[in-house]
């Protein structure tokens, strides 16, 4: 595609011209060709025009990974007004928070998020229209229209012909928040498409090819580094809701696809997974990993055991994703790659100065996919932005062939007695012992230092070990200032919705833990006897294990066979799922506000085993009715 194409708008029209047979979407049992796409998001556009949303008007959406983000996404773009995606991770008073900080006039809500609404209704005066996406209408304490309805009643319609700025404001993304309230960061037109162009010279993406998506789209990984390149360079795009290691597997065959980005996380679920090894991933040419480092050992077993290069990449939602990244044939194992074409990186000193190759400094990019500011901060917009240069906050350094490695993240820097102390220095070493799963260091206050590490540990499933072992590791590989003070073993670390750690709230956890009351989760665990539905557990042969931690945790094992179920006090031996919760954080699973992959990837709860069993097993048992009942 020449790069003539400056806005949204003329990207999708462009496709639907050119390329309008190709699929755009594979969908389940659903495709959308280009054309197709241009047609919805022209019918969403008409409606939004009709309904007085002009040029700059924010359209806010809470919408999972179906076709109805990208109605709601491109059609809101195509006349001007600022796509506003909210993570289907957050609960009311974040949204809450996210509506008054940005002052939507439209909200579009997935019906499974309406109670959100419900909940912070009278809160969010700004909000005229709501939108829920569902095919019919729901019993609601709030007025609303039906996307489904919408689009099929102007179906036909052409989106009013609006002029478009290559610098107007096309997204409006928040921040996750990892380390402070989330900020708005506002992508312009030309900045995104320009993104997927030179992400697609680097990590190359051709026409028609089958790129499968599992990352979710209201996160820049899934939308700005995967769907508007794939869009860019009109390659068809395998969506699915979420992700599932089998169903990954499944779908690589059935769609014959050729690329995905998935995190480390969903690598190591993958590597657990048996169907890598009974379907044909011959169409399959590559694996974009990004979000977190993936630790070398890691990446060598994948890539010897699906057979394709795996290609790490490094980006920031600041600059529209994409910063750096290897590519297929020029890599370096723990790189994040060399920088992307038409952008400047740089390592920065801490007086802006340009660092020689191998000196740590502050990683630093410049060029138009920098974002405009934080919406409504100037002050935190003049704080990451000083002339031109996007201040990413990672540290790091560039080697003398232009590969960048990261050190780590400027915030979690520790300071110990005067002296730098990089946790994820640390945490490379602990997690390259064979019994650890996860890791991360975090500060704690010192009397003599000021500040010194603190590790953080997650196990893998069944297996034991003590501190003295993993410090005996550590004065092996680090510095004795590096050392971590004191190791603590957990069962699982708090991630947001690609799998990195959020330190700010495993702090928390660990200033909570140490004054928290003992919450029992017994009485739970000796209810399910009463709440067993044999009828539906016939022909059921499972063990599922249980570790719940605190102060008013325990073991426990549901046994089922044959419509009968067994309890015991204690951690059977080869369990076919084996779960482990925090207890104050189990009463959320418990009671259905999580389901089990999403408790994995947020960190609330870590499954190992057959995860989609999960949903069969809920199902042998009547639900609790509330909260309430769990605690009495």
């Amino acid at each position: 595609m020449a790069g003539t194409i400056s806005t949204i708008a003329e990207l999708v029209r462009s496709n639907a011209s050119a390329h309008g047979d190709i699929p755009f979407l594979f969908f389940y049992d659903e495709t959308i060709t280009y054309k197709d796409l241009d047609q919805r998001t022209d019918a969403f556009a008409a409606f939004l025009s009709e309904k007085g949303v002009k040029k700059g008007d924010i359209v806010s959406f809470m919408l999972g990974n179906t076709p109805a983000f990208f109605d709601t996404l491109l059609g809101a773009q195509k006349i001007g007004a600022v796509a506003g995606p909210i993570s289907c991770w957050w609960q009311a008073a974040e949204v809450a928070f996210l509506v008054n900080d940005s002052k939507p006039k439209v909200l579009v809500m997935d019906p499974e998020y309406a109670h959100l609404v419900s909940q912070i209704k009278d809160k969010i005066p700004s909000v005229e229209q709501v939108i829920i996406n569902a095919p019919a209408p729901m019993d609601l304490d709030f007025d609303c229209e039906y996307l489904p309805e919408i689009l099929n009643n102007y179906r036909g319609s052409v989106a009013p012909q609006v002029t478009l700025d290559k610098d107007d404001t096309a997204s409006l993304m928040y921040t996750s928040g990892t380390t402070g309230q989330p900020k708005g960061v506002m992508l312009s037109h030309y900045g995104i498409v320009h993104g997927a162009r030179i992400k697609t010279e680097q990590v190359r993406i051709k026409k028609s090819e089958r790129i499968l998506c599992v990352l979710p789209l209201f996160h820049s990984g899934g939308l700005n580094d995967l769907a508007f390149p794939s869009i860019y360079r009109a390659a068809s795009i395998v969506l699915r809701r979420n992700f599932s290691a089998s169903e990954f597997w499944e779908c690589v065959e059935q769609f014959k696809v050729n690329g995905f980005y998935i995190v480390p996380t969903m690598w190591s679920i993958l590597l657990k997974a048996p169907e890598a090894d009974t379907v044909d991933t011959s169409s399959l040419r590559m694996g974009l990993s990004g979000a977190a480092p993936i630790p070398p050992e890691q990446l060598i077993e994948c890539e010897e055991r699906f057979h394709l290069p795996i290609i790490e990449a490094y980006g920031a939602t600041e600059n529209t994703g994409g910063i750096t990244a290897n590519t297929e044939d020029n890599r370096k194992f723990g790189s994040i790659g060399t920088a992307l074409p038409d952008i400047e990186v740089e390592i920065f000193d801490n007086d802006g100065k340009a660092m020689a190759p191998g000196e740590i400094g502050e990683i630093v990019v410049k060029g138009d996919t920098v974002m405009k500011g934080y919406y409504n901060k100037p002050a935190a917009t003049a704080e990451t932005i000083k002339d031109g240069w996007l201040y990413t906050g990672d540290v790091g350094y560039k080697d003398k062939d232009g590969f960048f490695f990261i050190v780590d993240r400027k915030k979690d820097m520790i300071i110990r007695g005067g002296v730098n102390v990089y946790p994820k220095e640390i945490e490379s070493v602990l997690v390259n012992h064979p019994l650890v799963d996860t890791a991360a260091v975090v500060p704690e206050p010192h009397d003599i230092y000021g500040q010194v590490a603190k590790a953080c540990i997650v196990l893998k499933v069944g297996e034991t070990c003590s501190a003295e072992e993993i410090r005996a590791l550590c004065k092996d590989n680090l510095a004795e200032y590096k050392i971590p003070e004191h190791f603590v073993f957990r069962a699982s670390l708090p991630a947001n919705a690609v799998g990195k750690v959020v330190k700010k709230d495993l702090i928390k956890e660990l200033e909570e833990e140490e004054t928290a009351e003992p919450v029992p989760v017994a009485h739970l665990f000796e209810g399910m006897v009463q709440r067993f539905l044999p009828d539906k557990a016939q022909g059921v042969d499972a063990t599922v294990c249980y570790h719940i931690t605190g102060k008013g945790g325990g073991t426990w094992t549901v046994s089922i066979k044959d419509g009968k179920m067994a309890l015991f006090g204690e951690i059977l031996k080869s369990p076919r799922v084996y779960i482990v919760a925090g207890d104050k954080n189990y009463h959320d699973i418990a009671t259905g506000k999580l389901d089990g992959l999403t408790a994995v990837l947020t960190g609330k709860m870590k499954i190992e085993g057959d995860i989609n069993f999960m949903a069969e097993f809920r199902e042998m048992f009547t639900p609790l009715n509330n909260k309430q009942e769990l605690e009495e």
